[in-house]
């Protein structure tokens, strides 16, 4: 039979284990306040290796003193300070939070230290995704600059084409600028007439110039060699020129009623 201080030893025990589990609280000392929680062996680990310069393994334990008591305010505060430091390990997202939830936890939110580096990692982090978005857009934009080089490229090499055949029709010099080749045109076999030529006349010469000319030898009319081209999918006009080994404003003059901007596959293109 057990002694009278044993028996009451044993039922305050019973007791004692009761209420732990009737009331689900945490007996852990750093966790419900009777034991600081800078005492933790984690924490006190992860502060050695932080004076000593080693940062990589101060982070190991400060994450560790976290994993054993989420609401360590100072774990924070060291792991933000670490990730906020550019010559120890900067990673400003990670200072961001870990500051943050110092700040939350300590209610520390006049701190003359905390504070500003709170600020200084969200203008870090800023600057890294406005860089990252910056580039996207401007590779967007060069890309958008060349289509509409290539199309105004082709809209002025179309028109200055038409504007040399009307020049060469009036007698005018042609005319040239750097983003077309100037181009050939057949020497002029008409008799050259005098200025005081009738003005039906000079028409008539002038209408003659452009008129094809066929052998006197010939017995028919004269069979010339065409080339065509038809358009493959996602071909341009510029890629169908390499191919044919000529330049976009031939192919154009070529073929006057293409649009360089509607090309349809299966479309049959004249090669000069």
């Amino acid at each position: 039979m057990l002694s009278l201080a044993w028996k009451s030893l044993l039922a305050a025990a019973t007791v004692v284990v009761a209420a732990g589990l009737l009331t689900g609280c945490d007996e852990r000392p750093w966790v419900t306040g009777k034991a600081d929680p800078k005492e933790e062996a984690n924490f006190r680990q992860a502060e050695a290796y932080h004076r000593l310069g080693q940062d990589p393994k101060a982070v190991e334990y400060f994450q560790r003193a976290l994993d054993v008591n989420p609401r360590n305010a100072d774990a924070h505060l060291g792991l933000g300070l670490i990730y906020s430091d550019p010559t120890k390990i900067p990673e400003y997202g990670f200072a961001y939070y870990h500051l943050n939830r110092y700040v939350e936890m300590a209610r520390a939110t006049n701190d003359p230290i905390v504070v500003p580096l709170i600020q200084a990692s969200g203008l870090k982090l800023a600057e890294r995704y406005a860089n990252a978005i910056g580039k996207i857009q401007t590779q967007g934009e060069l890309e958008q600059h060349r289509r509409d080089r290539v199309e105004l490229l082709a809209t002025v090499t179309n028109l200055t084409e038409r504007l040399n055949l009307a020049n060469l029709r009036l007698g005018l010099p042609p005319v040239t600028n750097r983003f077309v080749a100037p181009r050939t045109y057949p020497v002029s076999t008409a008799p050259v007439l005098p200025t005081n030529a009738p003005a039906a006349q000079r028409r008539v010469a002038m209408t003659n110039q452009f008129q094809p000319s066929q052998s006197p030898a010939s017995s028919g009319p004269a069979k010339t060699a065409s080339k065509t081209h038809k358009v493959q999918p996602r071909e341009t006009l510029a890629a169908v020129a390499r191919k044919n080994g000529v330049t976009v404003a031939q192919l154009q003059a070529a073929n006057p009623g293409v649009d360089a901007r509607k090309l349809k596959v299966g479309q049959e293109l004249r090669i000069p």
